[in-house]
């Protein structure tokens, strides 16, 4: 007499079925963890470049005995700063990443959507007005890391203009050019990478690396948190621009800044002038941030990314094991910045 047996999977070709569903799904997360390793990998010897051109370039310095030039004279320090590291060790190699990965780009490399001008204001409004409420948590922070925890947090310091046409350098190498190339290395060349793979984890992953490269306490801190904002803004509206704009204005309240100092040195007016200058954003960014609310375009579904991986092996593929020289260096070279009181 045949004895039957329950079977919790159905017939045979429900099972095969499950079999090869199965298969097919491990052969796509073992395909994407190496796709996206070698992405990482491009990004890491972009990360690599970029120190290694700076070493090579103050070794220039030294070695044709400008380095007194360049501690001293802002105007030649500025022109450094667009030469050396806008141009040379942010935008080169990261442009070297998007032409060798071509092919892996499911968007154009440059965000590119055609934004109305006032849709563009108000997300470059909100963006600034994040600016400005994280700059003054940043403040708080290092308050705290050196009163509490007898830590100073310190910045590179750069030489004040001592003159108009300094000023305008100063414009140029600190706001206009590092928006410029910063952006596309990081929000065209990197995110748009990473993209499909899931926007929270490029938004994620280009931030840290955004902010590993400022190499220094205080402005990894502010940098990450801003490239948060900033890589939401550009996966939003699908645009590069607000971000420029963003980064631009931002960095260019240091410019106002140094130049009030050196109009009305000895006076309190740019300590005056930034305020105010905080006070609109905030003001304004707020109004733009209820505005976006209620029109639903601040927070909005999205589509489903088409990964098959959970955000950890994302993570981990993208950190392993290319990611961990370049960020060992940048991590020691940030630790550097800490010091005791």
């Amino acid at each position: 007499m045949p004895q039957y047996y329950y079977n919790p999977f159905g017939n045979s070709s429900d099972v095969n079925e499950a079999r090869q569903r199965e298969y097919n799904r491990q052969l796509k997360v073992t395909q994407e963890k190496q796709e996206i390793r070698k992405i990482s990998l491009s990004i890491g010897c972009a990360i690599v470049a970029y120190i290694v051109i700076q070493m090579l370039a103050a070794s220039l310095l030294s070695a044709f005995g400008l380095y007194e030039l360049y501690l001293n004279n802002p105007i030649f320090q500025d022109g450094f700063m667009i030469i050396g590291v806008s141009f040379a060790s942010v935008a080169v190699p990261f442009g070297i990443v998007a032409l060798v990965n071509k092919k892996r780009y499911t968007s154009p490399v440059i965000p590119n959507n055609r934004l109305k001008a006032s849709r563009a204001f108000v997300w470059v409004a909100f963006g600034m007005g994040c600016c400005c409420v994280l700059q003054i948590a940043v403040s708080f922070i290092v308050t705290f890391f050196y009163e509490v925890l007898g830590l100073e947090l310190k910045s590179s310091d750069i030489t004040t203009p001592d003159s108009i046409l300094a000023c305008f350098m100063n414009l140029i190498a600190i706001a206009v050019i590092p928006a410029i190339c910063e952006e596309f290395a990081m929000r065209c060349c990197s995110l748009q990478l990473l993209k499909k793979y899931g926007k929270g984890f490029a938004v994620t992953a280009v931030s840290i690396v955004f902010g590993l490269l400022h190499g220094n306490a205080i402005q990894f801190i502010f940098a990450f948190s801003i490239a948060l904002v900033l890589g939401y803004i550009t996966v939003r509206t699908d645009s590069i621009a607000p971000a420029i704009f963003i980064h631009m204005l931002n960095n260019g309240m240091s410019v106002v800044q140094n130049t009030v100092n050196f109009v009305a040195e000895g006076t309190q007016a740019s300590t005056y002038s930034t305020s105010i200058i905080y006070l609109f954003w905030i003001a304004v960014g707020a109004v733009a941030g209820f505005y976006l609310l209620i029109k639903k375009e601040l927070v909005k579904k999205e589509n489903k990314s088409q990964s098959v991986l959970t955000t950890g092996q994302k993570f981990t593929a993208f950190l392993f094991p290319w990611m961990i020289v370049p960020f060992f260096i940048l991590i020691l070279l940030t630790a550097q910045t800490v010091a005791k009181v």
